[in-house]
């Protein structure tokens, strides 16, 4: 059964995911003639390593150590759902190929390669550029594949129809994207990045203002397909059938239960529709709006996780009234 523990997991994971895309994507778009440093060699000869300035150090490592941070406590609340540690040391020890060992994989290895990086960064080890480069690639795709997962391990389980449409990876990994996005905007109004680039801050600000578009176009197309629109993606359920009651039970319960303020206020007004207007206030205007950052900020963040709550209560639903 699905508790609180796993909404957290599943909203911690896919926006540290999200951060540590969104800060790997940064230091590769950084300038190398500043980012990078020659210094002499074992063998006497020069090479090249990654020493950030300071002020590359307040765009990076702050987005970094907020998603590393977020990743850390999803860890947690798995292991505190799944109750004993020798549970998931068998998954990562031995591993079967299945969604469940593949979240696993790429969460432990976003989280270790987002330590290696940090610590790079901060300037505690001499790594060469090449070295660093490799692990911000590896990273950038662990992170895709840690946000994309968890849509698709709950896609994978026939018993909830709620959740039986190509739509929904789809919607989890452009949240956790914007998520990521708005952790990294948020972070930096307190490091004094956004500040000292404000170019690009509003870059991003418009990055995520995208990302949001999208993502309202694919909520639309999820909510559609759950009630009843087979066409976009939702399978032909009978509505005599057990199956096609308790999609209809999970889709009432989402857009007109008791808790569908959350997704129509919290998620859809709060986490999309003002998100994307203030990031698109922030594109237009040349000075920085720290307030209108954090606020985008909190929107998106609370959305994400309520989009979270809501697809898994309402998904449960019929299990707990039906039996099914």
């Amino acid at each position: 059964m699905f508790g609180t523990l796993i909404v957290c997991y599943l909203f911690l994971g896919g926006a540290g995911a999200g951060a540590c895309l969104v800060s790997a994507a940064l230091s590769l778009l950084s300038p190398a003639s500043l980012t990078v440093q020659r210094m002499p060699g074992r063998t006497g000869s020069p090479c090249r390593i990654v020493r950030l300035p300071e002020a590359y150090r307040r765009l990076l490592a702050p987005g970094l150590a907020a998603g590393l941070t977020a990743l850390g406590a999803g860890m947690v609340c798995l292991l505190a759902d799944v109750g004993r540690i020798d549970r998931v040391a068998s998954l990562l020890l031995n591993p079967s190929l299945s969604y469940v060992a593949a979240g696993a994989w790429a969460l432990a290895a976003c989280f270790l390669l987002a330590c290696f990086l940090l610590v790079a960064w901060v300037g505690l080890a001499r790594l060469s550029v090449a070295v660093v480069r490799v692990a911000e690639v590896l990273l950038a795709l662990a992170s895709v594949v840690t946000m994309a997962y968890t849509g698709l391990l709950l896609q994978s389980m026939p018993s909830v129809p709620l959740w039986s449409t190509p739509w929904l990876p789809v919607l989890f990994v452009f949240s956790s994207l914007s998520c990521g996005c708005a952790m990294v905007l948020a972070v930096g109004q307190f490091s004094g990045a956004a500040r000292m680039f404000g170019g690009v801050f509003r870059r991003l600000a418009a990055v995520d203002a995208v990302v949001v578009a999208c993502e309202i176009l694919v909520a639309a197309a999820y909510v559609a397909a759950v009630s009843g629109l087979t066409a976009l993606g939702a399978p032909a359920f009978s509505g005599s059938s057990g199956t096609g009651q308790a999609l209809a039970v999970s889709s009432q319960v989402l857009v007109g239960g008791p808790d569908a303020w959350l997704f129509w206020v919290v998620f859809a007004a709060g986490g999309l529709a003002f998100p994307l207007a203030a990031d698109l206030a922030i594109v237009r205007v040349a000075k920085p709006l720290p307030m209108m950052a954090l606020a985008v900020a909190a929107g998106v963040l609370a959305g994400g996780l309520a989009l979270r709550y809501c697809l898994v209560e309402a998904g449960m639903q019929p299990v707990l009234q039906m039996g099914l």
